[in-house]
């Protein structure tokens, strides 16, 4: 019978340490083992992967030479700790050969001699880099949704809601915890239509996001609208797992919307009643001027006057039919439009001479409709502050694609003080001063620019128009 071996026989401790150095060498983490100096003594190949450099290289360098600055602090008290025999788990930043600073999460118990000693440390360490730019991409995701203007919902893949950002809460009334575990519903109103959770559903169940508007109820009652994207969350497997909901508080913007579309109603009736009654008055008086000029023998001050009068009222009736006539009718010809005003405007004022000039047989715009009341507003200006004769000059060309007017007349010219604020409300020397300011809203309402043009006598003008 053999004799039978302990634990202590020499064969078994060399076959121990062969197979501890072995399962150190090809163990997947990093390992290291140092001095009491932090002098590398023992590295395997996982952790000269990880660091990029060869084993041969690593063996006798001080960890302090691959700790990053931000680092040296946190391994001296670590080094402390194990020559005192403690253990520690900790995360510290290491530099790589080519520069670059890695994360690592190191395991350290300290190694002992046959008489426990410590002489050293013995460490597990893994490249943890990844997981933490991982790590910070979902605390900047969060922070973002967490201070996110827009209202988030996650729900799990039957509807219940599983979270909710805080400004879901400040929008609906509805805390967190009020929320978690509930299913949407307990915002929904009979004034969504039922088509749209339906197509919402049939949406989400095919694997599609969804986008729509829903009016729904706050916790105390009050309603609101908001706009909503849809999308569903998939697994690895391409399974539904969850629905996320992006929200818009959109109320504010459909009740002006609603304002707006009441009041051009309103204006569209005022406007009836101005093509009605107006035009009905306009041609009593415009009868009544005619009978009187029938009357009249031979030449008068009071027939000037009923002249003026009647073609004023011609203009007027003019102006009506410029707002009444349908959009697809209007004259969109800027020499025909300035030929139209131009005939009016001498009637009206006897005083004026009107001179158009250009090379242009059309000078075809985008849009015209209020075009005309510019340059009737524009030439009955320079009729009106004219001390005597008054000659207005338009000279119309076609400058980069728009089409410019150059307006003068030969008056006054505009008052110094008045220039600053030439074109805003109230800027008058009369009183009014509403004319240019409407004029220029007409006129960038069309997309175009008008500017006054300092010249040694009278008021001129520069306007741009896009052209057809």
């Amino acid at each position: 019978m053999s004799p039978k071996r302990n634990d202590f026989d020499p064969d078994i401790l060399r076959m121990t340490k062969r197979h501890y150095r072995e399962l150190l060498a090809l163990l997947p983490e990093g390992v290291g083992i140092t001095d009491l100096n932090e002098n590398l003594v023992f590295v395997n190949d996982a952790l000269a992967k990880i660091l990029g450099y060869e084993l041969e290289e690593l063996r006798g360098m001080n960890i302090l030479d691959l700790v990053s600055e931000n680092g040296l602090d946190q391994i001296r008290e670590e080094s402390s700790k194990r020559q005192a025999g403690i253990p520690s788990v900790y995360e510290t930043e290491v530099k790589h050969k080519d520069g670059r600073k890695i994360v690592v999460r190191v395991s350290a118990v300290p190694r002992r001699d046959e008489n426990s000693n410590v002489i050293g440390t013995i460490a597990v360490l893994n490249d943890v880099t990844q997981e933490k730019l991982a790590e910070q991409e979902l605390r900047k995701l969060s922070r973002a949704v967490e201070q996110s203007p827009a209202s988030v919902v996650i729900t799990d893949s039957e509807g219940i809601i599983e979270y909710v950002n805080p400004k879901f809460s400040v929008l609906t009334g509805y805390s967190f915890n009020e929320a978690v575990g509930k299913n949407p519903r307990i915002l929904k109103t009979n004034l969504t239509p039922k088509e749209t959770h339906k197509d919402l559903w049939r949406t989400l169940k095919d694997g599609q996001s969804w986008r729509g508007q829903f009016v729904n109820r706050k916790k105390d009652g009050d309603l609101y609208w908001e706009e909503a994207w849809i999308s569903p969350i998939f697994t690895s497997e391409g399974n539904i797992s969850h629905f996320v909901a992006v929200k818009q508080d959109i109320t504010q913007r459909i009740m002006a919307d609603r304002r707006a579309a009441q009041s051009h109603r309103d204006l569209e009736l005022y406007a009836s009643f101005l093509q009605h009654d107006i035009r009905n008055d306009l041609q009593v008086i415009m009868n009544h001027a005619e009978a009187a000029l029938m009357l009249m023998e031979g030449e008068s001050k009071v027939k000037g006057y009923i002249q003026t009068v009647e073609a004023a009222s011609e203009r007027m009736v003019h102006l009506l039919d410029v707002f009444g006539r349908p959009g697809a009718a209007e004259e969109r010809d800027l020499i025909s439009i300035l030929e139209s005003v131009k005939a009016h405007a001498v009637k009206t004022h006897s005083n004026l001479r009107v001179v158009i000039k250009s090379d242009l047989k059309r000078a075809e715009l985008e849009s015209a409709r209020l075009i005309a009341l510019v340059f009737d507003n524009l030439i009955r200006n320079s009729a009106k502050f004219s001390d005597g004769e008054a000659e207005v000059v338009i000279e119309v060309s076609q400058e980069n694609g728009q089409i410019q007017t150059i307006f003068r007349d030969d008056g006054p010219g505009i008052p110094k003080e008045i220039i600053p604020s030439l074109f805003e409300k109230g800027a008058s020397t009369t009183g009014g001063g509403f004319g240019l300011y409407l004029s220029k809203k007409v006129v960038e309402g069309y997309g175009g620019s008008i500017e006054l043009i300092q010249d040694e006598r009278g008021a001129s003008f520069r306007i741009l128009l896009p052209s057809s």
